[in-house]
């Protein structure tokens, strides 16, 4: 039986490339690429088509009721743009920054890395991956990656590429501080006991602070974000002249809460509006402004800091008007003087004296 002739065609370069990935697949995927060593990191750069990297890592974006990941959330209009961008033909010319995990370099010029979903995380470029992704394009892509990175320092590249960034929450930042290697100051200390207690706060369903502290985003009506919350608590649990230095995590989120709950029961009518006062920058920050005379105050009248010894404080000013300060504009100096007011009206409503805070509390 004749043999059945077999039509040969020309092979583009595309349909080559196309042929050499169908090869690498399986349980990892080899790539050429240039390999340096800095300090004690291994660092390649290599091309890597758009589609394949997006089956190989992942743009974890920071979930914020997870304590898992690190990336901020994609800008759906960044993602639009960078997309359109690629459908007309354009260049993405800057490098990504990726990490790899389980990578094995090979040689100076060829790097194994597993071929799973969750090999890589992109610590920047998340938006020109998911721009070509949505564009369904096969761009190649200039990548800069760390191989085995450890948690710790991928985070701590993120917060280096982006801390100053548009469109990077400050917020985010202070909420991945305690990912961040274990030598910091004083003040970072006070900001990652801030920003732990506006977590466990914002998760705690019986706390006057639930679902009312955002991490990524801005904050809406009733809302604050945790960088306002950080920049208010961090001076009052700073580790050498906070006021709640002396008192455990535990009895600082009561102290917290609690005062808070004394707001919602001596002024309703303020604290529960939608847009309450309570709840915006200039309100929090005056009132935490005013917050160390509360404090002493109750501890001197009432040796605690229960809601009912809060209340029984701020009653002796039921009849504070908290909408003057909508008036008073934006800022630092509209907050302290706001705070200043309250302050007063308080101390004048007592007898003053010797204040001091500190040591064991009833709460």
């Amino acid at each position: 039986m004749a043999r059945k002739k077999v039509v040969k065609h020309a092979v583009s370069s595309e349909e080559r490339k196309r042929a050499d990935e169908l090869k690498n697949v399986g349980e990892y995927i080899d790539f050429p690429c240039l390999a340096v060593r800095q300090g004690n990191l291994n660092i390649i750069a290599l091309s890597v088509r758009a589609n394949i990297l997006w089956s190989i890592v992942d743009i974890n974006k920071r979930d914020p009721d997870k304590d898992q990941g690190y990336q901020r959330a994609l800008s759906g209009s960044r993602v639009e743009a960078i997309a359109r961008y690629l459908s007309k033909g354009n260049p993405l010319p800057t490098s990504m920054v990726v990490s790899f995990d389980g990578a094995e370099l090979l040689s100076e010029n060829r790097v194994r890395i597993p071929n799973r979903s969750d090999a890589g995380w992109v610590i920047d470029g998340q938006h020109r991956l998911a721009g070509a992704h949505r564009a369904n394009s096969s761009i190649e892509l200039p990548i800069v990656a760390f191989l085995n990175l450890p948690l710790e320092s991928q985070i701590e590249q993120f917060v280096t590429i982006n801390r100053e960034a548009k469109g990077v929450p400050t917020s985010l930042y202070y909420d991945l501080l305690k990912h961040l290697p274990k030598e910091k100051s004083e003040s970072e200390q006070a900001r990652e006991r801030a920003a732990d207690l506006g977590t466990q706060l914002r998760l705690d369903e019986n706390s006057a602070f639930a679902g009312k502290i955002v991490i990524l985003g801005s904050p809406r009506k009733g809302e604050l974000s945790l960088n306002n919350f950080v920049r208010k608590i961090s001076p009052l649990v700073h580790p050498a002249k906070g006021k709640l230095a002396l008192y455990t995590a535990m009895e600082q989120k009561k102290i917290l809460d609690n005062f808070y709950n004394g707001l919602s029961h001596a002024f309703p009518s303020d604290y529960d509006r939608n847009d309450s006062i309570f709840f915006q920058t200039l309100g929090f920050g005056a009132l935490f402004n005013a917050f160390p005379t509360i404090f002493d105050l109750a501890l001197k009248h009432f040796k605690g800091f229960t809601v009912e010894e809060i209340v029984q404080i701020l009653k002796k000013i039921d009849y504070f008007d908290f909408e003057q300060w909508r008036q008073l504009g934006t800022g630092n100096a509209a907050e302290t003087e706001a705070g200043n007011n309250l302050r007063q009206e308080l101390l004048d409503s007592y007898t003053e004296g010797s204040m001091e805070g500190g040591g064991s509390i009833r709460l």
